[in-house]
């Protein structure tokens, strides 16, 4: 006991006087209230374990001080945060932050966060060469509706009459249909107002531009009904492609027009076109005006594409648009200078599958000097002699 008293007068007597710092003299020990918050924290730590390591009142005065000090600047903090890394102190070996004695091995798993706090994040700005890339691709609406891959479809013009031709403004768009045998066809026309043929006996024979010459005609009473078409057959005599012209009702009260028919190529052919990267042009004579040739290129691919011109003596024009699915519908900025006006457009359909291939389409355009164009066709992907009438 005396021994243990003995060692604990040594360990103070080894400290500096109070007041006074290692190796200074009394005449220059700084006063009490001198000391730096970092010596009075120290002697406060050592107090709470060893109350005769200051006097009371130097204790008070040290806990005055450190109460009324400012908060560290923003200069003391990253050394106010090392004193607090827990890899510093003794305890560093347990610590599941530290690596302990392996610190020279590699760095310690986690410690303090001394860098800056990230309170937002600047949205990025698209490059101005690569922002079209992120635009979305607007698909114009199919003013007829969507063809479905693999099942008929086809368009046709609609004039009162037995003419089949009319004035531009008075002449509707219909989406028609026809037995594969070709004894029956029937039309949806814009305004409403069904049309179903009767039915109909048919006789084909050659054509010289490598068509078949189809002849139809039934009567139901006063009901008529008669094709005159262009047509590509199967083996077994089906009807694949179509084209030309169509009446149907009484004498008195008969409806005409031109169209184009097929079945829409289907949805396996058309994803071996994209995959493959193909480009097919298409060429042929309209209906309606027979003095007028087509000509449409598409580009399969991941965003297949189409462009199309259509040479008449009297005038031409120029049109481009997106393919969606088996659909060709034209987007407005494609068209060359000299359509003028709103609402011009031009919609088709793939159809047929390879070896009788074709593009049944509508035109509805407004050239300048020209006036307004409706007219229908069916293009082939073949070499189609041009000039022979329908």
């Amino acid at each position: 006991m005396r021994r243990l008293a003995a060692l604990s007068l040594i360990a103070l007597l080894a400290l500096p006087p109070l007041g006074h710092a290692a190796g200074t003299s009394s005449a220059s020990a700084p006063s009490d209230s001198a000391r730096s918050d970092r010596d009075c924290g120290a002697l406060i730590e050592r107090w709470a374990t060893d109350p005769k390591a200051a006097p009371k009142r130097v204790i008070d005065a040290c806990k005055a001080q450190l109460a009324a000090a400012p908060p560290a600047s923003s200069i003391e903090e990253p050394a106010r945060l090392a004193d607090a890394d827990p890899c510093s102190g003794p305890g560093a070996a347990n610590s599941v932050l530290c690596w302990g004695p392996w610190a020279s091995i590699a760095p310690a798993a986690q410690g303090p966060n001394l860098g800056p706090q990230i309170t937002s994040v600047k949205d990025p700005e698209t490059r101005p060469e690569t922002s079209e890339l992120f635009d979305p691709v607007i698909v114009p609406e199919l003013p007829l509706g969507p063809c479905t891959p693999g099942t008929p479809c086809g368009f046709a013009t609609v004039v009162s009459g037995v003419t089949s031709t009319g004035d531009p403004e008075d002449t509707q768009f219909a989406k028609f249909d026809l037995a594969s045998d070709g004894t029956r066809f029937s039309l949806a026309p814009e305004g409403g107002g069904a049309i179903n043929s009767v039915p109909m006996t048919t006789i084909v024979t050659p054509r010289p531009d490598g068509y078949g010459n189809l002849r139809a005609r039934g009567q139901a009473g006063d009901v008529q009904s008669r094709l005159i078409a262009r047509v590509e057959q199967a083996d077994d005599g089906d009807v694949l492609l179509a084209a030309d012209v169509w009446t149907h009702g009484t004498r008195e009260n008969a409806q005409s027009g031109y169209f184009a028919w097929g079945t829409t190529t289907s949805q396996g052919t058309l994803d071996g076109l994209n995959a493959g990267n193909v480009s097919l042009n298409f060429t042929g004579p309209m209906s309606v005006n027979n003095a007028t040739n087509g000509s449409i290129t598409v580009n399969f691919g991941s965003s297949p594409t189409w462009t199309g011109t259509w040479t008449n003596p009297s005038y031409n024009f120029g049109a481009g648009g997106l393919v969606t699915g088996a659909n060709l519908i034209s987007q407005p900025g494609k068209f060359t200078d000299n359509v003028v006006g709103t609402g011009s457009f031009v919609q088709g359909a793939l159809v047929g599958e390879p070896g009788t291939r074709g593009i049944a389409h509508i035109i509805d355009v407004t050239l300048e000097g020209q006036g307004r164009i409706k007219d229908v066709g069916l293009l082939r992907d073949m070499i189609a002699a041009p000039g022979i009438a329908p």
